[in-house]
């Protein structure tokens, strides 16, 4: 009986060493395949570049080509591809912020304005983008609880329309447009109509509330901290 209790005192000893070891690395792990596939991503558009680089290399070297489907040579090309995008969004970066980059910038978004399909795509998504950066302060306006999917569960939103006419007409009351996002992704999300009643307005700034949804809710900020 003694050793079959130390037995199992052994094993469960073991098993929450495992679960500790798990948990301790799964952050890193899960980092570390988000980091690979943004590094596949960014660099999807240099990868043909840099492909034809290696064959060019290698034709003038007199060697013979080598395989870039898998093994070593795809990693140093996805690697490579990815450093030279990054390269470019700093460079892009760079002269945004110059008179020459927002003439560019500018130009790009006069163009793209007037293109049926893409224009309204396009500004819906720099809206967005603008919000979580804090570029635009108008989008999210300010940060409410919401009884969000039932009564009595709470969850963070996001005014951005204060007067939506044509959903309070369809109602017959007075409501406010609050997106509701995801977490840990805020850009997507649910768009409510909710009464201002039933709004409960936070101390919160939208960057808080945003690393608030990104952790999880984790990391609780300090309200004098209010960005």
């Amino acid at each position: 009986m003694e050793s079959s209790k130390e037995s199992g005192g052994f094993f469960s000893k073991l098993g929450g060493n495992f679960l500790t070891g798990l948990l301790l690395l799964l952050p890193l792990g899960l980092t570390l395949w988000i980091l690979s596939i943004l590094l596949d991503l960014m660099g999807i558009y240099a990868q043909p570049l840099v492909e034809a680089g290696v064959r060019l290399l290698h034709g003038s070297m007199g060697q013979p080509e080598p395989s870039l489907e898998s093994g070593l040579w795809r990693q140093v090309v996805i690697l490579v591809s990815a450093i030279l995008s990054a390269i470019f969004l700093t460079i892009v970066g760079f002269l945004s912020k110059r008179l020459f980059g927002r003439i560019l910038h500018n130009a790009f978004a006069s163009l793209l304005s007037r293109v049926p399909g893409l224009s309204g795509l396009y500004g819906s998504i720099k809206q967005m983008v603008d919000a979580l950066t804090g570029q635009n302060k108008q989008t999210f306006r300010r940060v409410v609880l919401v009884e969000f999917p039932r009564p009595g569960c709470w969850t963070i939103g996001f005014v951005t329309n204060e007067q939506p006419e044509a959903f309070s007409e369809a109602i017959g009351r007075q409501v406010v447009n609050v997106f509701v996002p995801n977490a840990p992704a805020p850009t997507a999300g649910f768009i409510l109509q909710v009464e201002p009643s039933q709004i409960r307005e936070t101390k919160l700034g939208v960057s808080q509330a945003i690393g608030l949804l990104v952790s999880f809710g984790a990391i609780m900020p300090k309200q004098d901290d209010k960005a």
